[in-house]
């Protein structure tokens, strides 16, 4: 058969036709390796697939992960606001750069030629890309087709003023030649096409996989950095054994069973979606525990894989009674092959079923195979990787930027087997099978005056955390009304207030509440400065970091999550923060060397060099932590109360309100995908007054208020409390 016929074909567990394992977990993937033994090919756009795999390229063109992401004004913001901090330490770094390291060597190799990582900077040197657009680092080995240029001045003399978005380097002119916009961050030029690496994660890049390559995982796990042996050559890895041959021998398909089961397993998507961010100021490294693993420092940026991992969807222990795999939920029908019934502790559910896959053809009849082999339907997979993220750049600059081609993200259409095709109506649909609330264990009277406790009990459906992802890029919260019969507002949380943004040009409130963030939390944010041109740290003004960042008229997490304090927002997502461990203060002891010095808290006074501090950052790059344990837990029902007081008789009277029974309890779970103070963020240290003094054109106020879209109500739950006299 065809690239499609094994890119599509995916079996469910216990229907396989090949004597390999079907679960995660288990899979086995030894007897993998290395060596390339077929002709050389390189890395080839999705449209070279095309011919033979219509419907998988239009599916991964609609998937955020191909394209879109690698043009996002969101990933460019985060990489742009990293390198600013840091001093350019994320862009790639190839064998023939002149990078010297701390101990005096030159840092001459980069992380996909580099056999072990021993140093924290070989991994920091294209972190980004590595997943994002791993071919691209590889090829960049070869300055003739070197895509992303190395940095000048590295980490050493790093001028942010000439500083570009990795997007700028993703359009060629007709004849494959790399055009620039003249100015940083600048409009594509006329008659620009988009790069290779402007087609984001391609065919490729998953199917000329050969197998987990451990040395590249910071344990020897197989999780992160992209772990994997990825080979230039027509050998590609599908999902069956024994496909027909393909037309004009485009390709060749492997029969090496390793690397079949390694493709079919979650082991396979391990390789990219833990993301373990090497730094050097960390105050507690992640310590490596397998032997061959490296000794770069690192903590957990996002924990998504081994939240999988470990838990009951990667066993049996869960309510379908097999492994539910990566692909049973984001390579499937789900959501939309119908639901299924079970109980979780208290609650019980009805969601959608994983692991349900459509009967198609894995190629074009009549076109991919040599002499017209015909096909049959088979048990395929889709490629839409249906996740939480939608485009946030309008459908005339995807096509600029992606290709006259490329399909409209918003367009309200369907597939060939009748499910919706646009992003968002995919990303809304899987968001609603995530989570259950419940308010069942609710007091059911109450008196004037007196309190009562609103108990909800919520459960995640997801095969990992929810939100998976370090904090300020997703966000789940609780929304809780309390009103009476006649609409009285009684108690609310998890609200929203309608506000103008100045500093980002939004001078009056816009009646827009999609762009508005919730009531539990207050930031004013540097969007940077830097002396010499770099972050220097020691001060209480710095490159991207907070100068205040304090807790709203709805609380903030801290008395929910560790005090358990019956008020206040439910928020279900993890914490990207910076600990300042407390210096010596003892005369033996030497001076003290760490950052604490001179620094300021929250609410802007000196942090005592005797005392430890922690606090909530935006970026990544200035952060040494992050607390992944805020969100919820797979199949772990959490109940979180809320204490509500209701006004006495006399208060009413003041009022002028009479309270009418019964009263009504509203429970909901929004969600944020990234939340607009982040935005704003990213909009001010990316723009002309941020570190670099140039117009990024990635993040503006306008774009927020237009594309940013939360998703209301993803689960919800009511009940009512009697009023007695």
């Amino acid at each position: 058969m065809t690239i499609r016929s094994y890119i599509a074909i995916l079996f469910l567990a216990g229907c396989c036709v090949l004597e390999v394992g079907c679960g995660g977990g288990a899979t086995p993937v030894s007897g993998v390796t290395n060596p390339v033994q077929f002709q050389p090919q390189a890395f080839q756009r999705p449209e070279n697939c095309l011919p033979c795999h219509q419907r998988q390229f239009d599916e991964l063109r609609q998937a955020v992960k191909a394209g879109y992401r690698n043009v996002s004004p969101l990933f460019n913001g985060l990489e742009a606001a990293g390198n600013l901090i840091n001093g350019g330490l994320l862009r790639p770094v190839y064998s023939d750069s002149n990078v010297v390291l701390p101990d005096g060597s030159n840092l001459n190799t980069n992380m996909f030629s580099s056999p072990v990582l021993t140093e924290t900077r070989q991994v920091q040197a294209g972190f980004c890309v590595t997943c994002h657009n791993a071919n691209i680092e590889m090829t960049g080995e070869n300055p003739h087709t070197r895509e992303v240029p190395a940095l000048a001045g590295l980490g050493t003399m790093f001028d942010p003023s000439i500083f570009r978005p990795l997007r700028d380097y993703a359009m060629v002119d007709s004849s494959g030649n790399q055009m620039l916009p003249p100015a940083p961050g600048g409009a594509p030029p006329a008659g620009a096409q988009p790069s290779l690496g402007a087609a984001g994660i391609t065919c490729d890049f998953c199917h000329d996989q050969n197998g987990p390559n451990l040395d590249r995982s910071f344990q020897h796990d197989g999780f992160g950095n992209t772990s994997l042996f990825l080979n230039q050559s027509k050998e590609k890895v599908g999902p069956f054994l024994f496909p027909v041959g393909v037309k004009n021998n485009f390709h060749v398909a492997s029969n090496d069973t390793n690397k079949i089961a390694f493709l079919r397993a979650g082991a396979f998507c391990n390789t990219c979606h833990d993301v373990r961010l090497p730094i050097n100021n960390l105050t507690s490294a992640e310590q490596n525990i397998n032997p061959g693993g490296s000794n770069v420092k690192v903590f957990r940026l996002e924990n998504l894989s081994t939240e999988w991992q470990i838990g009951a969807y990667n066993s049996t222990n869960n309510p379908f009674g097999k492994v539910v795999r990566c692909q049973d939920c984001h390579m499937s029908l789900f959501p939309y092959a119908g639901n299924s019934s079970y109980q979780v502790g208290n609650l019980s559910i009805s969601s959608p079923t994983p692991g349900v896959f459509p009967t198609d053809y894995a190629a074009v009849p009549g076109v991919s195979t040599d002499q017209n082999f015909p096909l049959q339907k088979r048990q395929v997979v889709t490629h839409f990787f249906t996740g939480v993220d939608v485009p946030l750049l309008p459908a005339a600059e995807l096509k600029e930027r992606l290709g006259s081609t490329y399909p409209d993200p918003y367009a309200n259409a369907t597939d060939t087997h009748g499910l919706p095709v646009a992003l968002a109506t995919r990303r809304a649909d899987l968001m609603k099978a995530a989570a259950r609330v419940s308010l069942a264990s609710t007091d059911s009277t109450v008196q004037l005056g007196q309190s009562f406790m609103v108990r909800l009990e919520a459960v995640s459906l997801t095969g990992h955390r929810l939100p998976a992802g370090f904090s300020q890029e997703r966000t789940a919260y609780v929304q809780l009304s309390v009103t009476d019969a006649n609409g009285f507002l009684i108690y609310q949380s998890g609200y929203v207030v309608d506000k103008p943004h100045p500093n980002t040009g939004e001078a009056a409130p816009d009646g827009n509440l999609d762009d508005e963030d919730i009531e539990h939390l207050h930031a004013v944010v540097d969007p940077g400065h830097y002396a010499g041109g770099n972050y220097t740290p020691g001060t209480g003004t710095n490159g991207g970091n907070n100068i205040v960042f304090e807790l709203g008229p709805d609380d903030g997490p801290e008395q929910r999550v560790f005090a358990g304090k019956p008020e206040g927002l439910v928020l279900f997502r993890n914490e990207l923060t910076h600990i300042y461990l407390p210096c010596p203060t003892s005369p033996t002891n030497p001076p003290c060397t760490t950052d604490v010095v001179g620094r300021l808290d929250a609410q802007g006074n000196p942090i005592k060099a005797q005392t430890a501090h922690f606090e909530e950052t935006f970026n990544a790059a200035l952060a040494n932590s992050v607390d992944n344990f805020r969100s919820l837990q797979p199949l772990q029902p959490r109940t979180f109360a809320y204490e509500i007081q209701l006004p006495t008789a006399a208060e009413l009277a003041a009022l002028g309100v009479t309270l009418k029974g019964p009263l009504q309890v509203h429970a909901q779970v929004n969600f944020e995908h990234f939340p607009p103070l982040f935005l704003r963020y990213l909009a001010q240290t990316t723009g002309a007054a941020g570190p670099s003094g140039n117009d990024l054109g990635l993040v503006t106020e306008q774009a927020i208020d237009t594309l940013l879209k939360n998703i209301q109500s993803i689960t919800s739950a009511d009940t009512t409390v009697n009023v007695i006299p």
